[in-house]
């Protein structure tokens, strides 16, 4: 009983020390003419007045003390704040937290330090804000959280303090990233309708296996398993099974933190077919373009893709009219009776928009001009969905844009009106390129170029070129006018002299001397279509060799060695490709005509056809498929009695054309057994393009090739057209879009060999810019 009245008379001398002490500290009731802040090192006075909620001139109370310490703790700047006056003068006193100085963040790479300092930022835990040192777990809790959700379980961030001059702290970052948990195994339960095998194909994540070294994905991180949970419920939604559930998805982690086990409940409903669908609220499409747009057969199996397919055709309809805010709503009747679904898609267009004004952002070279000329969309006219995305399209055409956006805003003060931005990024025009290279066929090459792609501004191209290997010399220059005329024609006016020796490219005994020029024209019909024309005059020199065989003896004694020929040509192309360099989807095609005409004295007569076709199309998620097609036919007239000269022969072999084989070497042969060429070629390449680890400038393939040349009429030396003689080859290429230059790297392996043919089963080409 003693013992427990003495603790109360403790208690209560302290609490009466205590109230005293707060009543020194806090002041009384006066009227404030001045605040001073005393114990500031690094804040200013102006942010720390900025959080007091009194001001000179108040009445001070009690009341308002409390609030002042409040807030002031509430900062996080301050250990200690107490209150007094000095007369008229109100006085803070605060015991002020240092100033974190410096960050440095070390061991981290699958988390970038840009991403780490956005982190510390958010948390206020980087350079300049006020260091608190209870805010030191959570910090760490947090980093650590962020390899967490990557699936490394094993992550470590240690955070060491140095204390600094001038009341700063010095923060280090340490991180032990450790290994990336894998996959051991993933469940899924409640599945009928289908095998958990085929579930699990849809998943990117998937246990350890023989080709997850490659591919990392048994790498387990909570982003991932997120993305293929989504990737699960398209895959019933879009079989019908709109009532599809995923209940829980549990992760459980091994002890060692090495292994985690994914175990995923879902509930699959019933399957439901489309009975029906109408529209509302229209009145600007008919009923035929709306029909046209939804492809929904009544009767099929229910998928929310083709759904939203259908409204996404819908809005770009009401878009190319102008109705660019247009509302399309697919809202669905559900008879679980009889489980199908009727659909209502409800359109609202909104109001008609127009263009104001169009503008384009960050074209410093590029004249104005040039790019509109480039624009489909016109300023006064209805704004279309479709010009938009084909004008931004031809933008990125142009050798000399890298990059375009599109933008609209609404016109201040108009309801039915917008601006239109297109933003773009310039690459460099003006190119001075030395190289040095190697190739399996051509050996040692040099090249050296002046190119202007952008001639001030203008949209025109320069390019000065020389370029010289074993077997050929070439000196060309060339001028583009992309819109020669206003309608948009463009014209190309070429000089160019080249000395080429076929022997050393594999060829039968002999070289050519020619020079000429040319002068070829570009008529764009639409935006991927366009037609070519030109003509042009060369002359050629022919050279026999030491040994040259009985063909070539044979030509020159008839025709001579000297010709000159007057070429007209025409053509058309088609470019369908999404981008120039490594395309992922669309069509390219060309194809050309020529026939040489009499131009005096010895005159070449002959005429050539050649189409190619070069096809992408995305298969799989990043695999895509590759079709090449090289087709030609030539022959001579006049003169020439039906028979092609020689050196305008085509060829076949090598990388770029049927691989596995030694460039030049596929087709007919001369009575030396050199590789003569043939007038008719036929080449094609089916291929698989993979994904691979190193990156967007590396591309990695398999192929098969296929292909040969001909020659027609029969002769005693020649088999002429026998296409069970095609020769094929499978293999691999590796191409990589170096920081200077385009290297191709093929591994391949012929099939059905003749004696007379040449392998090579590694071929590579390499150019290299000094």
């Amino acid at each position: 009983m003693n013992h427990s009245m003495t603790i109360k008379k403790i208690i209560l001398f302290v609490l009466t020390i205590v109230f005293c002490s707060v009543l020194y500290a806090v002041p009384g009731d006066f009227l404030i003419n001045h605040i001073r802040i005393d114990g500031l090192q690094g804040l200013s006075q102006e942010t720390v007045l900025s959080y007091i909620p009194v001001k000179a001139g108040d009445q001070f109370n009690m009341q308002q003390s409390r609030e002042i310490i409040a807030a002031l703790y509430k900062t996080g700047f301050f250990d200690d704040v107490r209150l007094s006056h000095d007369g008229t003068t109100l006085v803070v006193a605060v015991v002020q937290r240092p100033i974190i100085g410096q960050v440095t963040i070390t061991g981290n790479s699958a988390i970038s330090t840009k991403q780490f300092i956005e982190a510390l930022k958010k948390l206020h835990f980087y350079e300049g804000d006020v260091f608190n040192p209870s805010a030191l777990e959570q910090v760490k809790d947090s980093l650590e959280g962020e390899y967490f959700s990557l699936g490394k379980y094993n992550a470590q961030v240690d955070i060491t303090t140095t204390p600094q001059p001038d009341h700063r702290v010095f923060i280090a970052v340490a991180i032990s990233e450790g290994q990336a948990t894998k996959i051991k195994k993933i469940k899924i339960i409640g599945n009928n309708a289908f095998s958990e095998t085929e579930l699990l194909n849809q998943f990117k994540l998937t246990p350890s296996g023989l080709f997850t070294f490659y591919s990392h994905n048994d790498q387990y991180s909570r982003e991932k398993l997120v993305a293929d949970l989504e990737t699960l419920r398209s895959y019933y939604m879009n079989r019908g099974y709109i009532k599809f559930n995923i209940e829980t998805s549990q992760v459980s982690i091994s002890p060692d933190r090495k292994q985690v086990y994914i175990t995923i409940r879902i509930t699959e409903g019933g399957q439901y077919t489309v009975s029906g669908y109408t529209f509302t609220g229209h009145s600007v499409l008919t009923n035929a373009q709306l029909n046209q747009a939804v492809l929904l057969k009544k009767g099929q199996i229910f998928s929310r893709q083709d759904v939203l397919e259908a409204s996404k055709r819908i809005s770009q309809l009401l878009g190319n009219k102008g109705y660019s805010n247009a509302n399309v709503e697919a809202i669905p009747r559900i008879d679980d009776l009889h489980h199908t679904i009727f659909l209502n898609f409800n359109i609202i267009p909104g109001s008609r928009v127009y263009v104001h004004h169009i503008t384009f952002s960050e074209n410093y070279r590029t004249n104005d001009d040039v790019l509109r000329r480039e624009v489909q969309q016109v300023e006064g006219g209805v704004l279309s969905t479709q010009k938009l995305e084909d004008s931004k399209r031809s933008l990125l055409l142009l050798p000399y844009i890298s990059q375009a956006d599109v933008t609209t805003q609404p016109v201040p003060g108009s309801s039915d009106q917008v601006d239109v931005n297109y933003k773009v990024a310039e690459s460099p025009s003006a190119e001075l390129q030395g190289g040095v290279g190697y190739s399996v066929l051509n050996k040692l090459m040099f090249n050296a170029s002046v190119q202007q792609r952008n001639l001030f501004g203008t949209g025109n191209s320069l390019n000065l070129s020389f370029m010289y290997s074993r077997p050929s010399t070439e000196l060309s220059v060339n001028y583009y006018n992309p819109y020669y005329t206003a309608s948009g024609i463009g014209r190309t006016i070429s000089a160019y002299t080249t000395h080429s020796n076929s022997e050393e490219a594999n060829i039968a005994d002999y070289v050519t001397n020619d020079y000429g020029l040319s002068v070829g024209y570009n008529w764009p019909v639409s935006l991927n279509n366009s037609l070519q024309f030109g003509y042009g005059y060369e002359n050629t020199m022919l050279q026999l060799g030491n040994n040259p065989s009985v063909e070539l003896l044979r030509f020159t004694n008839q025709h001579h060695r000297k010709f000159n020929e007057f070429d007209l040509n025409s053509g058309w192309t088609y470019q369908g490709l999404d981008r120039y360099l490594f395309p992922t989807e669309g069509m390219l095609q060309t194809l050309n005509v020529m026939a040489s005409a009499p131009a005096g004295g010895q005159t070449l007569e002959y005429y050539t056809l050649e189409d190619t076709v070069n096809f992408y199309h995305p298969i799989y998620q990043d695999y895509i498929g590759n079709l090449k097609f090289d087709l030609g036919y030539a022959n001579g007239y006049g003169n020439y009695g039906g028979k092609l000269p020689f050196f305008k022969n085509f060829f076949a072999g090598g990388i770029g054309s049927v691989r596995g084989y030694e460039g030049n070497t596929i087709g007919p042969l001369d009575s030396q057994n050199n590789p003569l060429g043939g007038n008719i070629k036929a080449v094609g390449t089916q291929a698989l393009i993979f994904p691979n680890p190193f990156g967007d400038t590396v591309r990695t393939s398999i192929f098969m090739d296929e292909g040969d040349v001909f020659s027609t009429p029969k002769e005693n030396h020649q088999d002429g057209i026998k296409l069970n003689e095609l020769r094929y080859s499978t293999g691999v290429e590796v191409d990589w879009r170096s920081p200077l230059a385009l290297l191709n790297f093929s591994l391949a392996t012929p099939i059905r060999e003749r004696d007379s043919d040449q392998s090579e089963y590694f071929q590579f080409n390499i150019g290299s810019s000094l």
